[in-house]
């Protein structure tokens, strides 16, 4: 059985469609565990699953299976990514307005080419939570979601 490189040429991709989105300029795109905190801001991490800390993170997961009497396989994935919209301020409402924008923004990326350039079958973005932080940077609200794929090898 081959391999697929469908995960990590999908994870490039989302993080080079999403720095090029007009619709997402200024906002810093992080490839997973390189998040910088060392300024309020709005930004975006392709391969994160919304922790922090010493804790390990858990980037999606893939799933292989063949196709029935070939050499075919179907690799169905998701990657876990992260988005937050914090300014400084304790204005809840509008981080909250801005961070579903931003998630709005990467939802209209996907669509506008959900195969990648024909990395995968399609992609979707299919689930999100909800939450709040709060620190001396003032609040936050992140959005964790998920981008699913499914690709052929």
């Amino acid at each position: 059985m081959t391999v697929s490189m469908a995960f990590p040429t999908m994870v490039t991709k989302i993080i080079s469609a999403l720095s090029s989105a007009s619709s997402l300029t200024g906002v810093r795109i992080f490839d997973g565990p390189e998040v910088d905190f060392s300024y309020p801001g709005d930004a975006i991490a392709i391969g994160h699953d919304g922790s922090f800390g010493d804790q390990e993170m858990q980037i999606g997961n893939i799933q292989d299976l063949p196709f029935a009497f070939t050499d075919l396989h179907e690799e169905t994935g998701t990657i876990s990514c992260s988005v937050w919209s914090q300014d400084g301020s304790t204005d809840i409402a509008a981080r909250r307005t801005r961070a579903f924008a931003m998630l709005s923004a990467i939802d209209t990326v996907i669509r506008s080419n959900s195969t990648f350039d024909g990395t995968c079958l399609y992609s979707i973005l299919t689930a999100n939570t909800v939450g709040y932080r709060q620190s001396d940077m003032g609040v936050a609200v992140v959005l964790d979601f998920t981008i699913s794929y499914q690709a052929q090898s």
